[in-house]
């Protein structure tokens, strides 16, 4: 994977990247922040039949439950894993879906590789 340098980069490119940055360190602290009053707001919406209706916005409290399976089912994904891999360098599988992200990451990881 090529590197590209800092310098390389225009001023409208730089500020464009340093703008995404703070937007994700800002994300970040977002999520923090929210992670610190969610259990006081699940208490608030279990206080009020799990739904409160506040500026045009319904909050609503939903779950997940997540299963554990038997060790059986367990090697028939491990197979079926193994087998999607298998169609997949056979070139079987059909892509059907691509999803492009961006990943933000210490250039000190690069120097561990």
């Amino acid at each position: 994977m090529s590197k590209t340098d800092v310098k390389e980069l225009t001023k409208k490119e730089t500020a464009l990247i340093e703008k995404y940055l703070k937007l994700k360190d800002e994300e970040k602290k977002n999520k923090e922040n929210i992670e610190a009053i969610k259990e006081d707001v699940i208490k608030l919406l279990k206080a009020h039949d799990n739904k409160i209706e506040y500026n045009g916005c319904n909050i609503v409290k939903q779950k997940v439950v997540t299963y554990k399976y038997s060790e059986a089912i367990q090697n028939i994904e491990i197979e079926i894993k193994v087998l999607k891999e298998r169609e997949q360098t056979l070139q079987i599988a059909n892509v059907s879906k691509t999803t492009e992200y961006i990943k933000v990451y210490d250039s000190k990881e690069d120097d561990k590789e």
